[in-house]
């Protein structure tokens, strides 16, 4: 644990999911095979099947509809549907919406490791709790004993972090201001600057649940964590 900043009193803890909570590749990377192999069953096109394909359709959706940046589930959607009816599909709205709803029970398919529920069991029992995500995991769906006060997600709830809407929706949520909360993330560019610029304190874990080292970024923040089980010393 190394700190840089004094850690002000803590009345709540907030906390990123992808890399954080657990190791987001696998998860994603079975969800995308998932998906592929579905899109095979909607048109028999090779193009279907080609994930390069996929993504010159994604590059080609957000251009169109560069506020899609920040929804993800959104920018998915229209991408789908985009790329279902260059394919000539004969309904790509229906589609495209039947394929997103199982891509998303797909992508929070998780195991959360036994310890890091048992820690957010503990914490949630001395302060209330949150998410604050760019992604499109459902906590609910792998942490439902969790008692998450707050759960903020970009696109339905705002821009991606590092904006500081997230956070700020979050301490309202809360009632408590922003150097109250301390977010818990892996990422120094989205986690620890949008918690900072959002008057938030925050602590970087690195390695994160992936095994990724990353301390520089635009930011220093409050502390930087080797492990979440640290937050036990810590609070």
């Amino acid at each position: 644990m190394r700190f840089y900043r004094r850690l002000q009193p803590v009345q709540a803890l907030s906390f990123d999911l992808d890399d954080t909570l657990y190791d987001n590749t696998p998860v994603l990377l079975n969800a995308e095979a998932r998906l592929l192999q579905r899109l095979a069953s909607e048109s028999p096109d090779p193009r279907a099947q080609d994930p390069h394909w996929w993504q010159q359709q994604k590059a080609a959706t957000l251009m169109a509809t560069p506020h899609l940046l920040h929804d993800t589930t959104e920018a998915r959607r229209a991408t789908l549907q985009r790329g279902l009816g260059l394919l000539g599909h004969d309904n790509p709205i229906r589609a495209s919406e039947q394929l997103m709803s199982d891509f998303l029970i797909w992508r929070s398919a998780i195991s959360v490791p036994a310890q890091i529920e048992q820690l957010l069991m503990g914490l949630a029992e001395r302060y209330p709790l949150a998410v604050i995500t760019n992604g499109n995991a459902d906590v609910r769906r792998f942490l439902p004993n969790v008692p998450f006060a707050s759960v903020r997600c970009a696109g339905p709830h705002g821009v991606q972090k590092p904006a500081p809407d997230l956070f700020q929706q979050c301490c309202a949520e809360l009632g408590i201001p922003p150097e109250a909360l301390l977010h818990v993330g892996d990422h120094p560019g989205t986690d620890v600057l949008g918690a900072i610029n959002a008057g938030c304190q925050a602590a970087l874990l690195t390695p994160g649940a992936n095994g990724r080292i990353r301390r520089d970024g635009p930011a220093l923040p409050t502390l930087e964590l080797t492990s979440l089980e640290a937050l036990r010393h810590l609070l």
